[in-house]
């Protein structure tokens, strides 16, 4: 009878046995996978940041590009209507010259008429005329003065005949000289409506690209958004995990003593515990923990027994240290210049784990440092005799 007990007993604390560790490794398993998936979403925010980035600056190039060609536009329109005021300019000219040349041309017809006038009537009357001047005139000398009166008269019509002649040509030349200008004209401004319309061609093509670039931009933040969210989803889960995995691997247990202050001579808080405006990214976040401001090199001690649990760099935290105490009590100390401890090893209240440095989004040397209950950022004022 107690054989077969006994058996049953043996076989039980054989099964027992044998649970336990492979409960560990599914959560080792299930947190190794955690972190495989959130290093994997890391990869994909900083792809989408560089993205962005990239995006970003084609965005600022297309802008200062657009801003060239305004710039370029407005000299065109500017010599446009420059050539347009000129060949408005150049039209009023030959009409004007278009009415001297009608009055030119008038006036030499005139003359020419009157002239032929006065040429027929002396060939009608030539004979009658002259015998006329020889009867008429007391003296030689009259008779002179007569007939040289009217050669005058004839001289005078040719010559002013010929005058009207030149007047016309010449205005008729001024004319051919300034429709030539206005062609010249017309062809300069078809050039600069063309170059005008090239340039809003350019500007509008461009525009385009810059409305694809920020409706890109648009969407890879609205991603990079999700995949953030998604990513903090990650760290709460494996923040679960790990504390999880301790509670289960646990070498020390938490007796409810006094915490150390992790620093000696650097106590000033540049920092404290709560929400506050990211001096890095300019955005609402919680800060998890208090920063202590502290030279480079400035030794970290531990601030209780524990085990070391994570010691290892983040693009946030830097080189950080998790100590777990054990009843779902850890500290942690972030932005470390270096390590002086490795995971698994066990410390002891006030070792030195580590040196004070500027790691990880870090605007100066400091020590960030932080205490998680139960997988859950609390202040670690009243753990280290602050308040």
């Amino acid at each position: 009878m107690w054989k077969k007990h006994g058996m049953r007993f043996l076989v039980l604390c054989l099964v027992l046995s044998l649970s336990f560790p492979v409960y560990a490794s599914s959560t080792k398993d299930k947190l190794s996978d955690a972190e495989q998936d959130r290093k994997d979403m890391q990869n994909r925010i900083e792809a989408v940041e560089d993205k962005i980035k990239e995006l970003d600056a084609l965005r600022k190039d297309a802008k200062a590009y657009i801003a060239a060609m305004d710039a370029e536009l407005a000299k065109a329109e500017e010599n446009l209507v420059d050539l347009q005021n000129q060949t408005a300019a150049k039209e009023e000219e030959i009409a004007q010259t278009e009415i001297e040349l009608a009055h030119a041309k008038e006036v030499e017809s005139e003359q020419y008429e009157s002239m032929k006038i006065r040429i027929q009537f002396m060939f009608e009357n030539g004979n009658q005329s002259y015998l006329d001047l020889i009867l008429n005139s007391g003296s030689i000398e009259e008779i002179l003065n007569k007939v040289e009166y009217i050669s005058q008269i004839t001289e005078y019509d040719r010559k002013m005949l010929e005058e009207y002649k030149k007047t016309r040509a010449e205005i008729e030349e001024k004319e051919a000289q300034l429709v030539k200008e206005h062609e010249e004209l017309e062809i300069l401004v078809a050039q600069a409506e063309e170059e005008k319309a090239a340039i809003e061609l350019l500007i509008n093509s461009k525009a385009q690209q810059l409305a694809q670039y920020e409706e890109d931009i648009a969407a890879s933040e609205a991603e990079l958004e999700e995949m953030e969210a998604e990513a903090a989803a990650l760290d709460n889960r494996i923040a679960e995990l790990e504390e999880q995995w301790r509670q289960e691997n646990s070498r020390v247990i938490y007796d409810g003593g006094q915490f150390l202050f992790p620093l000696d001579y650097y106590s000033r808080v540049t920092s404290e515990f709560g929400w506050r405006d990211h001096p890095i990214f300019h955005t609402q976040r919680l800060h998890n923990g208090i920063d202590f401001g502290a030279p480079s090199g400035q030794p970290i001690k531990a601030a209780y027994r524990g085990e070391v649990v994570i010691a290892e760099y983040s693009s946030s935290a830097g080189n950080y240290i998790m100590l777990n105490h054990g009843n779902g009590l850890a500290t942690v100390y972030m932005h470390c210049s270096k390590f002086n401890v490795s995971v698994g090893q066990v410390v002891e209240k006030g070792d030195i784990i580590g040196f004070v440095g500027s790691t990880g989004n870090s605007t100066g040397p400091h020590l960030h440092f932080s205490v998680r209950l139960n997988g859950e950022y609390i202040d670690p004022g009243p753990y280290i005799g602050m308040y």
